[in-house]
């Protein structure tokens, strides 16, 4: 199913946090469908995605390509934002909201076909979205600060 970025007219056009956070929460959706077109909906044309441990994607086709790998996987990745932690704030040019720059932490979980979901890992994201018409595109995608989850045996207590 194909999904298109949130047109910003869908709320009331003042409410540029109340857009962007359902643009996002769409996004990260769309992530944890393994729906690489629904995320590339939300996709600027000059994205640059910047990770610490798997380097960059610059443009729009590289990042689309890297996202379209989760069609078929066998490995499904779910993404789960730190309660409490993601913060919105906007980016003006005099009285206009052009963008959102939005912060937090996530976590990942990964299952592989047939097996049980485990938690991989968490890291500290940043990305900024901006208004491309009356939608929000992301544009730039910081991911840093990785953390991999400890085994279940070596956070259980005795």
């Amino acid at each position: 199913m194909l999904h298109t970025a949130l047109p910003l007219n869908a709320v009331a056009a003042d409410d540029w946090e109340r857009s962007a956070r359902l643009a996002d929460e769409a996004y990260w959706n769309a992530y944890n469908r393994a729906d690489a077109d629904g995320m590339n909906a939300f996709l600027a044309d000059d994205v640059e995605f910047y990770h610490d441990r798997g380097g960059t994607l610059i443009g729009k086709p590289a990042l689309a390509a890297a996202n379209n790998g989760m069609k078929g996987n066998e490995v499904r990745m779910r993404r789960v934002a730190v309660p409490g932690s993601v913060r919105f704030f906007p980016m003006r040019r005099d009285d206009q909201v052009y963008g959102v720059l939005v912060t937090g932490e996530h976590a990942f979980y990964v299952t592989p076909k047939g097996e049980t979901e485990f938690k991989a890992g968490q890291a500290y994201f940043t990305q900024l979205m901006r208004k491309h018409g009356q939608e929000w595109r992301i544009s730039r995608i910081f991911s840093y600060e990785h953390v991999d989850a400890l085994p279940e045996s070596e956070t259980a207590t005795e």
